[in-house]
């Protein structure tokens, strides 16, 4: 009887071991996989964030200097040329992904020296009245008021 006892005991003790093995267990990996869940909703929001703020904040900063959309070889630019140093600011979007580059004035966008601002499915660019531009991306649309003469 002593001996059955032993055994019974033996064997409550081994499945209350694995049962808790198996819920710290779960537990970690519906932690990792929510964590996980969670870096991918900032990495969007912080892509989002960048893809539409960056141009506002790019024509806000550069009071005082021409401002324009050119068309340069079928790709959109948005240009802000401070008209002293020969080179300008080169803002556009190429194959999904929003770019930066500063280069000579009246220079084709070269995406090889461009560097990424984020990725969008759509980006477009329109100037709505003569002093205030609109960015319309997949992502969601900014307006930003243009300050200087176009």
């Amino acid at each position: 009887m002593a001996k059955s006892r032993k055994i019974f005991s033996d064997l409550i003790s081994v499945v209350l071991i694995t049962v808790l093995f198996l819920v710290i267990l779960t537990l970690v990996v519906f932690s990792a996989l929510t964590y996980q869940r969670s870096v991918d909703i900032q990495d969007g929001n912080n892509n989002t964030r960048a893809v539409l703020s960056y141009v506002t904040t790019a024509v806000k900063a550069s009071e005082g200097s021409r401002i324009s959309l050119e068309d340069r070889g079928g790709v959109q630019v948005l240009v802000i040329d401070d008209g002293s140093t020969g080179y300008e600011q080169q803002i556009f979007w190429l194959d999904g992904q929003v770019m930066e580059t500063y280069a000579k004035e009246g220079s084709m966008p070269a995406a090889d020296d461009a560097v990424l601002i984020g990725t969008a499915e759509s980006f477009e660019m329109e100037l709505v009245k003569e002093d205030l531009l609109m960015i319309r991306t997949d992502l969601g649309t900014s307006y930003v008021h243009i300050k200087a003469a176009i």
